[in-house]
């Protein structure tokens, strides 16, 4: 009895050595999931909050210099009617405008939080200027003129931003609310 008592003790010191191992693997293996779990939602709200200063900064961006254009459209059906040498001047001035927020758009910089989707705005934020491009080319004097073509690279930048939006799992802004005077 004596000889198995032995082999027995040591079989049984090397099976508790083992299992304390595994729970040490184990307490160590859910201590790097944590973590990690832990920095994917740092990232993801990184991102989040990014994308959402990066919205405020594009409004204040394009609203700093659009208000000319929506002045000249409004003057336009205004009832007192503003002289045709006046609502000449502000049709220049709404032109200038839009040209200027094309050129301030083109330069807004995309964080680097938001890498993953650069390509995406950037993309996006050239059919925002290509919008005020097309706008400035083809202000017309008429009452209830319409924009086809840069209310179609308008839309384009708000389907593209919206996706983006989508995919750091945000609800997609509506850009045209927030950018109109």
């Amino acid at each position: 009895m004596k000889k198995l008592l032995l082999p027995f003790m040591l079989f049984a010191l090397v099976f508790a050595a083992a299992c304390s191992n595994d729970e040490v693997n184990n307490s160590n293996e859910n201590a790097s999931n944590s973590a990690n779990s832990e920095e994917t939602t740092n990232s993801e709200t990184d991102v989040k909050g990014a994308l959402l200063d990066f919205q405020m900064n594009l409004i204040q961006t394009v609203n700093k210099n659009d208000s000319p254009i929506y002045g000249f459209e409004a003057a336009k059906v205004a009832e007192d009617k503003p002289s045709d040498e006046e609502l000449a001047k502000m049709k220049s001035e709404a032109e200038s405008a839009a040209k200027q927020v094309a050129e301030d758009v083109r330069g807004v910089e995309v964080p680097a939080e938001l890498e993953t989707y650069q390509s995406d705005i950037e993309s996006a934020l050239e059919d925002l200027a290509k919008s005020y491009e097309t706008r400035a080319a083809n202000l017309s004097d008429e009452a209830e003129a319409a924009y086809e073509e840069s209310d179609a690279q308008f839309a384009s930048f708000e389907e593209k931003m919206g996706s983006v939006y989508k995919d750091a799992g945000l609800t997609a802004p509506s850009f045209a609310a927030d950018l109109v005077d």
